[in-house]
């Protein structure tokens, strides 16, 4: 007789079983929130950029098919983006499909639920574009809080809103628009559930634009950002060049002294679809700056049309040195690194069925694309050379001397070697190494000096973590061959401690640690220490970078102690977070007051949070306008003395701005107006343009506008809008301002409660932070060396506590450009540098 099998609740084993019920369907785009790593790259900046990416391809998708001329991308102040373009705008008609739970639904609203519905799958809608599988724009529906699309098509503005993904708000008709052309706005808000830091970036956006810009030469771009960020710059650009990949290749090296003419070519294929776009500059650089591009998505790990560069590259210029006797027998035949040393190129491929490794597409496969490009170079670059004799023969001459420094190299790597100093049997003796031989596993901490490395050493897991300390200032590598680098000694130990090699010789896959960790201290000699080692990872290294082995460790700035507790604070921002949370702990509730100091509503919990969350952005944009110069708190005292008695300020005392300049005061600005033959807008159409034919850019203050609405979400925890001056100083108000708030805390050790006046708004978040330090102890770090080993294990060193950021490769022009200027021999583009960024610098420690 057979026994009937158990089932899952008959099991006394205690293990899981796995049954039919432990099959998942998850329907939707319940998939993509469940694993957003798999289609947007993960959770971090990265994949939080990729959802405007995503949209950003594909209005530049209608550009490239000829619909659209103009792409806007606007940061809101509530952490929402919206992309705009004025293409045709998605389809809103009724879907005719064979599924039941499509059919009759809106397009639109099946483009954005539907995973893999789309209009690239064939060359019907598009001819080229980015994207491929039907799935990136449902990704930022999915991943985002809220979603909303307008479309303007036939003449009327269609809306539809979604709420993580799910129809919130249906197809709509919201307006008539005759005459209005047609486009597509939408406008999301990052998910706060999935991503961490939902922050948008205002540069990496920059950068990817500014980038579309020159590879879709005509096509306007702009990007606005209603935010404010700590340097309080006017946050606005438009990006447009005409000239495509040969302007991108100037502004690449705009620092750099050049060695040649930019070099384009360009090839067609009707009878493809093919195109391929390159440009090329030698300049004196010693490193190559090759960035690659397939339809328009950045390549970072190359592709077919790379190889096929690399190889064609390095066959003309050669053939054309041997046909012109430039080679003596003497001379060292250049390799391609030889030849593509200073070199920065763009190449640009665009083609119907492009084939990429994953859904982020870092690297082009298509085998078709390799004699495409190839063939280009061969034929244009070959007839170049022969045109331009001058500028070819000191492309060859540059080539000689870069083979001849690596043959003088490759001697120094062979003395050095002769002598033990980079021999794989011996490390260096101011190592102290792990034990572990499982390489992913292990880390390698960079530090400062020997008492730094004498607190890491004491502090550190002798099984997985080593220990390097290194004396002094690093060489400056930038304009540094490899011969001279190699004869530094500390560089060497680097080196050596590695073991990967470097130059020609070097191999990831010899690398003795899975990550290189630079810790220093967080003062001017640690930033810099910390600056030199990121020039040479990036110059001498670079794969170190692409692959996410290095890392920057992230050392606290205080110590508070309550008690026996003790907690580390990593900056001035997470204190202030931490002696807010310390006093919440005691029951703080705000209470509003008249003017006889009866309390007439209490704010807590909550809505107490969030009213702290505003004022605190508050002060900062305070502090931003001082930076900024402007008299903030008459601006703020103007908004109770409105005559119209709106309770918000008249447009000019908002500091109206035009280029560089700023109007204070009414007559300033009226005047400056009346020149332009203009009229002065209210507040409420600030940020526009004011009649665009004269092109005129009178524009308020964005940190004044994200004041406006700061200030009236703190007026509905019931503050009263009377009392906005956020000043202490009688010379304003004329006289000092009423009692209003009031603090009540628990009282100490068993005591009542206490009551603390608060005598004005920004003395309500003083009051708390004093409320907060009671009884703790803060100790502020300044370098490494002041912390006890345990101390550094605790806050920096270990793996289940410690913060570090990982030094990554996606925005590898932008640092090319950065480390020319922080590093390289221009001091007055230095010089310039330093003063536009001088107001941005945090926790400066000398």
């Amino acid at each position: 007789m057979t026994k009937p099998a158990k089932s899952a609740a008959d099991s006394n084993s205690g293990e899981p079983q796995y049954t039919s019920s432990s099959i998942q369907v998850l329907e939707g785009l319940e998939a993509i929130r469940k694993r957003p790593g798999m289609y947007v790259g993960g959770t971090g900046l990265e994949g939080l950029h990729h959802l405007v990416y995503e949209c950003v391809d594909n209005s530049i998708d209608e550009c490239m098919a000829g619909f659209a001329t103009a792409v806007t991308v606007v940061l809101g102040v509530d952490g929402s983006c919206s992309v705009s373009d004025d293409g045709r705008g998605m389809p809103v008609d009724p879907m005719q499909h064979e599924n039941p739970a499509i059919n009759g639904r809106p397009a639109v609203e099946v483009i954005l639920t539907e995973v893999h519905a789309g209009g690239k799958f064939d060359s019907g809608a598009y001819k080229v574009s980015g994207g491929l599988h039907g799935v990136g724009v449902k990704c930022v529906n999915a991943l985002s809080e809220w979603t909303e699309v307008e479309v303007t098509k036939d003449g009327r503005l269609y809306r539809i809103a979604f709420e993580r993904g799910v129809v919130n708000e249906p197809l709509h008709v919201v307006e008539e628009r005759k005459g209005s052309g047609n486009g597509t706005k939408i406008s999301f808000r990052p998910d706060p559930d999935i991503f961490p830091d939902t922050h948008l970036r205002y540069e990496i956006l920059q950068h990817r634009l500014r980038e579309l810009a020159y590879l879709n030469p005509g096509v306007k771009i702009r990007l606005i950002d209603e935010r404010v960020d700590t340097s309080g710059k006017m946050r606005e650009e438009n990006f447009f060049d005409e000239s495509g990949l040969a302007g991108y290749v100037k502004h690449l090296n705009a620092s750099k002294a050049t060695n040649s003419p930019v070099i384009s070519i360009r090839r067609d294929d009707a009878a493809s679809g093919m195109r391929c776009d390159l440009a090329l500059q030698y300049t004196d650089a010693m490193a190559e700056n090759l960035l690659a591009f397939g339809n328009n998505i950045p390549n970072r790990d190359g592709g077919t049309h790379v190889t096929a560069f690399r190889k064609a590259l390095t066959t003309a210029i050669n053939g054309y040195g041997k046909r012109m006797g430039l080679f003596k027998e003497k001379d060292f035949v250049p390799t391609g690194d030889d030849l593509r040393e200073g070199l920065t190129a763009v190449v640009s491929v665009k083609l119907p069925n492009p084939t990429f490794n994953n859904q982020t597409k870092e690297k082009l496969l298509n085998p078709e694309v390799e004699p495409f490009v190839s063939a280009a170079i061969t034929e244009q670059l070959g007839a170049w050379l022969e045109e331009n004799p001058a500028d070819a023969k000191g492309i060859v001459n540059r080539a000689k001397l870069a083979a001849e420094a690596r043959e003088a190299a490759r001697k120094a790597r062979e003395l050095i070697k002769r002598k033990g100093a980079l021999d794989s049997g011996g490390m260096p003796h101011k190592l102290a190494d792990c034990s572990s031989n499982e390489v992913e596993k292990t880390e390698m901490f960079i530090v400062e000096g020997d008492s730094a490395g004498g607190s890491a050493k004491g502090g550190r897991d002798h099984v997985h973590q080593a220990i390097l300390p290194l004396r002094g200032k690093l060489l400056n590598v930038e304009k540094a061959r490899l011969d001279k680098v190699l004869a530094f000694e500390e560089i060497r130990t680097l080196i050596q401690a590695l073991q990967c090699g470097i130059g020609e010789d070097f191999d990831a896959s010899k690398l003795r640690y899975g990550r290189v960790i630079i810790m220093t201290d967080a003062d001017v000699d640690g930033s810099h220490i910390r600056t030199l080692l990121l020039t040479f990872f990036f110059r001498q290294m670079p794969e170190l970078i692409r692959t996410g082995k290095v890392f920057i460790a992230q050392p606290p700035l205080y110590q508070v102690a309550r008690g026996k507790t003790v907690e580390y604070v990593l900056n001035d921002h997470r204190m202030n977070e931490v002696l807010v949370e310390l006093a919440m702990r005691s029951n703080a509730t705000l209470s509003l007051r008249d003017d006889k100091g009866e309390a007439f509503a209490t704010v807590q919990g909550e809505p107490l949070r969030r009213l702290i969350r505003d004022l605190n952005r508050l002060e900062e944009l305070t502090r931003i306008s001082l930076y900024r110069g402007i008299e903030f708190p008459r601006l703020l005292q103007a908004r109770t003395t409105d005559p119209e008695g709106k309770g918000r300020m008249p447009g000019w005392q908002l500091a109206w701005r035009e280029g560089d300049e700023l109007f204070h005061t009414e007559a300033q600005a009226a005047t400056r107006v009346k020149e332009l033959g203009l009229t002065l807008v209210d507040v409420g159409a600030a940020g526009t343009e004011v009649e665009p034919a004269k092109r005129a850019t009178l524009r308020v203050l964005h940190e004044n506008r994200e004041i406006e609405r700061l200030l009236e979400q703190i007026a509905k925890v019931g503050l009263s809008s009377d009392d906005w001056s956020l000043v202490q100083e009688e010379g304003i108000t004329g006289e000092k301002l009423p009692t209003k708030y009031a603090w009540t805390v628990d009282g100490e050790k068993g005591k009542p409660a206490e009551t603390m006046e608060v005598p004005n708004i920004p003395s309500i978040l003083q009051k708390l932070h004093e409320v907060g330090r009671r009884g703790i102890e803060v100790k502020r770090f300044k370098g490494l060396g002041e912390m006890e080993a345990v101390q550094l294990w605790d806050t920096t060193m270990d793996p289940a506590r410690r913060t570090l950021l990982r030094v990554t490769w996606d925005q590898a022009s932008n640092a090319d450009a950065l480390f020319t200027v922080l590093m390289g021999e221009d001091v007055e583009r230095r010089r310039n540098y330093i003063e536009k960024h001088a107001l941005e610098v945090k926790n400066l420690d000398i």
